[in-house]
């Protein structure tokens, strides 16, 4: 049960992060600060880094507390 709770808190806390970092990115492309192309690798980016951290973060703490 601690887990569910752990991965499900875990993936909140990185959709939510995404969904800023998201909002950000194509803010800055919609004011034409970046490129199509870097606005497109960043979000990738972050994508991949959010889903990582939602399968890191509940081992990490199952791991060390």
């Amino acid at each position: 049960m601690d887990v569910l709770v752990l991965f499900i808190g875990s993936c909140l806390l990185s959709g939510l992060m995404l969904l800023t970092i998201v909002q950000a990115v194509f803010s800055a492309y919609r004011k034409q600060t970046i490129s199509l192309s870097k606005a497109i690798v960043v979000t990738l980016g972050m994508a991949g880094f959010s889903m990582l951290l939602a399968g890191v973060l509940p081992y990490l703490y199952l791991r060390f507390m």
